[in-house]
């Protein structure tokens, strides 16, 4: 039999708890006495002060503490120590990580942080899972309330600005909620709203040793053991992230364990484990359990089990990289997105890998009817769809909205038009607190400040008045968008040849940041590197440069789900640099737009380079000499009637370059290629990165990159050198 020893949190405080406590052990309650300035028996007496926190915490976890010694002094050690919110520092000071004074002091230090924060409140939720609060919440625009405790299937706690918990709890009654309860409380405890009293207690953190635990303690972060180098970081966070309760107790009971003990007032803690003991078998994955890991550079694939234990060991773990934010925006384990937007070889079954291994993911809707696949499954399973301006953009928007979608992710080199604020901006409207709330989002790729200012802004008055006019958007959607900006996230690509200032994307990184740092609206714009991370050593680079996500293009081109003919998953799992070149595509082709494609076994470099220069020579393909022309509709289009003309009558060469172009990357329900010898594979820089990195290991072989494998093989081995490189603190938290 294993046990668990666990210690509650604010909240249990009972009617003469610690009876007989302050007797059996003098000693720890004398130096209680000194550290609060007043006997701690009678602080544990008076309600009137227990009214505070700065003296509730503080008593807590004195009884906690002397409840430990209690039980220590009869009976064994206990397998493994847990404790809820304030709980952990107890269980802490258990395992020996710290003294008891220590304890006492960084706990009153938290106290003393905590009771000046003021415009919070927190709501205990009974009776929906978290699901389906998180769903009520974002079809009610809740997006300024975050889960605080996750405690049990059908028990959660949420934490926010005070106006907006209160507004929410009739909603929640309406949607079946058993209980909704507003906690005495006057903070956002466990929110993004505690991040400046996290640094505060930060600084305090900083100045304590910490000794290993001699007995594993759980952290509520992570619900993983804490490490001696990371509980100051845990600790930190502990203010500003939610308690993964629920997690904990699934680990605990896959680690075998089978007794809670609970020391200290109340019995909270017990129900829920009996309620885990009911529900939960060993082996049940947990979100953290369930996220994806891949063998590291030089491992087989039996590598990938044992990396599972030891990625949580990491201070800087895959799944702490990037905003967390983001990550709950998507409803993604890791900050890595899946696109295969442009390509139309990432389709719905690789989202659905993607997104059942817990990763973001967009693809292309495949060209016909409105009803298709692609769009259903994106609005029944979170994936997204790529939107790219034109003259049908106004029907996709209109199939996107009809199928639920809510995600997109956005082409627009002149910025955004009006049937991506169209987009963006249905359903916005003011949440419970009367903040402005856009319920779909936009990640947009840019390429340059212009382009990223552009979609930073709300929309232009002109603009929104017009789709108020056409009935696009309604007067309230109107009104929450001049308030918010146009993209909800920005990634940043590398430049295709037509970008000024000549930085790349790293360089872009930082400074487009700062600029999304002062967009408008209540929620941050996420920033992220799109195209251009293929191996741990870019990724880490580009966390350490302050990105929110990472994007993967090509990469995902060589998934086994992947709509591409083996040959050429085969071709690109090998492709290095010189494979590669520049070409123009159908995308941007007016502007002179090239883009990566792969040049091996292909002639669509050399004819779309050809074709190219003739639509910037004649604007109509009847002003080509005719020598030329001829050559064209024999060898390269193969018809004299290749397109139709426009309405005048008469072909233009820009028609018959995108007619090629389209017709080159088109491809048979099996991935073959519809010209043969004109095949149009784009290829970007991840791709080649990636490929050279992985030679020699299990990835070098293209059936093995699924969409997880790829990702936890980059993000672990990108943790591990940050980890390497500041081993004592790994920044703020996400």
């Amino acid at each position: 039999m294993r046990t668990v020893w666990a210690f509650p949190g604010q909240g249990s405080q009972r009617k003469d708890m610690g009876a007989g406590l302050f007797d059996r052990h003098p000693e720890e309650a004398a130096r209680a006495d000194a550290v609060l300035g007043r006997p701690v028996r009678d602080l544990a007496a008076d309600r009137t002060a227990l009214r505070d926190t700065r003296v509730l915490q503080p008593v807590l976890y004195t009884i906690g503490a002397l409840a430990y010694l209690d039980r220590a002094a009869r009976e064994p050690q206990p397998d493994c120590l847990i404790g809820h919110s304030l709980g952990e520092y107890t269980a802490l000071y258990a395992a020996g990580a710290y003294d008891f004074e220590t304890g006492l002091r960084l706990v009153v230090a938290r106290a003393e942080i905590m009771g000046r924060a003021r415009g919070g409140g927190m709501l205990a939720v009974v009776g929906l899972d978290v699901e389906r609060l998180r769903a009520v919440m974002r079809r009610e625009g809740a997006g300024d309330i975050d889960v605080a405790n996750h405690n049990s299937p059908v028990q959660t706690v949420l934490s926010g600005p005070e106006d907006s918990v209160r507004a929410l709890a009739p909603v929640l009654r309406r949607e079946g909620a058993g209980k909704c309860v507003l906690l005495h409380i006057s903070v956002a405890a466990h929110s993004r709203y505690m991040a400046r009293a996290a640094d505060e207690l930060g600084a305090v953190l900083d100045t304590v040793t910490f000794r290993e635990p001699r007995v594993p303690v759980i952290s509520n972060v992570t619900a993983r053991p804490h490490r001696a180098e990371e509980i100051a970081l845990r600790l930190r966070e502990h203010m500003c992230r939610g308690v993964r309760w629920w997690d904990s107790l699934a680990h605990l009971i896959d680690q075998g364990v089978t007794e809670l003990v609970e020391l200290g007032p109340g019995s909270v803690l017990t129900k829920l484990w009996a309620t885990a003991r009911g529900e939960l078998t060993p082996r049940s994955k947990t979100p953290e359990a369930a996220a994806p890991v891949a063998p590291t550079a030089t491992a087989g694939p039996e590598a990938a089990t044992a990396g599972a234990t030891e990625r949580h060991r990491l201070p800087t773990a895959p799944e702490r990289l990037g905003s967390a934010l983001f990550r709950e925006r998507y409803r993604t384990e890791l900050a890595w997105v899946v696109s295969g937007t442009g390509d139309g070889a990432v389709g719905e079954e690789v989202c659905r890998t993607a997104r059942e291994a817990g990763l973001a993911a967009f693809t292309d809707p495949a060209r016909g009817a409105p009803d298709r696949a692609s769009l259903d499954g994106a609005g029944r399973h979170g994936w997204g769809i790529g939107l790219r301006p034109g003259t049908d953009a106004d029907d996709q928007v209109t199939a996107l909205l009809a199928h639920e979608v809510r995600h997109v992710e956005a082409g627009h080199p002149h910025g955004p038009d009006a049937a991506l604020v169209r987009f963006r901006f249905t359903g916005a409207h003011r949440g419970p607190g009367g903040a402005p709330v856009a319920v779909r989002h936009v990640l947009a790729r840019v390429t340059g400040l212009g382009q990223a200012t552009a979609f930073l802004r709300p929309p232009a008055p002109a603009l929104l008045a017009e789709l108020v006019r056409t009935g696009g958007l309604s007067a309230r959607e109107a009104d929450v968008a001049r308030e918010l900006p146009v993209a909800s996230d920005l990634a940043v690509q590398a430049p295709g040849g037509w970008h000024d200032d000549g930085a790349d994307a790293y360089h872009l990184l930082p400074s487009v940041a700062a600029l999304a740092a002062r967009a408008p609206g209540p929620e941050p714009v996420h920033v992220g590197l799109c195209g251009v991370v293929g191996t741990p050593e870019q990724a880490a680079t580009a966390f350490a440069l302050g990105a929110a996500f990472l994007v993967a293009t090509s990469l995902s081109a060589c998934a086994p789900a992947a709509r591409l003919a083996v040959s050429f998953k085969d071709t690109l799992s090998r492709a290095g640099d010189d494979d590669v070149i520049w070409a123009p595509t159908e995308r941007h082709a007016a502007l002179g737009v090239p883009g990566r494609v792969l040049r091996r076994g292909t002639l669509y470099p050399a004819r779309a380079g050809l074709l190219h220069r003739l639509l910037r020579a004649h604007r109509y393909f009847a002003d080509v000499p005719a020598p030329r022309r001829r050559h064209i509709e024999e060898h390269l289009l193969g018809t004299r009637e290749p397109v139709a003309g426009r309405a005048d009558g008469r072909l233009r060469t820009d028609d018959v370059f995108r007619w090629y172009a389209r017709e080159t990357a088109r491809r048979t329900p099996a991935g073959d290629p519809v010209r043969p010898l004109d095949h149009q594979v784009p290829c970007d820089p991840d791709l080649t990165h990636f490929n050279h990195a992985a030679a020699g290991t299990v990835l070098a072989a293209w059936p093995t990159r699924t969409p997880a494998a790829v990702a936890a093989h980059l993000l672990t081995n990108a943790a591990e050198l940050l980890t390497a490189r500041a081993p004592e603190r790994t920044g703020a938290p996400s």
